[in-house]
């Protein structure tokens, strides 16, 4: 079975350069306890995915921010579930914000400014994290947009 989605992803960087990553819910039914981009999700019927990227930043970081986009991407991976792949059409913008954050807790665990040499031994060890970050990861998207 395959599930097809629009999804939105937005970066945040710090001051410093670093990415606030959001380690998902222990209980999220998708994904969970593993790291994944500052914030996203699907992207509502008739919405504009610019406007799903600043409706995700406030409903699970608490914040408003500006979103600048980066890239749309077209994924297939397994998905949490056996016997079910997805298939999304990803939107990816960067934001800038400082925090705090004010976190909803049903989804997220926690958020973490990390530096992008720390994700990436994140990664090469094996640490959990949502395949979309990964790919995006693998493509440069993400150390494009820090050097933006």
């Amino acid at each position: 079975m395959v599930e097809y989605k629009k999804s939105s992803a937005v970066l945040v960087f710090n001051d410093k350069g670093e990415l606030a990553l959001q380690l998902r819910a222990a209980n999220d039914d998708s994904f969970p306890s593993h790291w994944d981009f500052s914030a996203g999700g699907g992207i509502d019927v008739g919405e504009d995915p610019k406007d799903s990227a600043k409706r995700e930043l406030r409903e699970e970081l608490g914040v408003d921010a500006t979103v600048e986009f980066i890239a749309e991407e077209h994924y297939k991976y397994p998905a949490w579930k056996p016997s079910v792949s997805r298939e999304v059409d990803l939107f990816i913008y960067k934001a800038h914000h400082n925090g705090p954050f004010n976190l909803d807790p049903a989804e997220i665990a926690k958020v973490q400014f990390l530096k992008l040499t720390i994700i990436k031994e994140m990664i090469e060890s094996d640490a959990k994290f949502h395949p979309e970050f990964v790919l995006s990861w693998n493509k440069g998207i993400i150390s494009r947009a820090a050097n933006n």
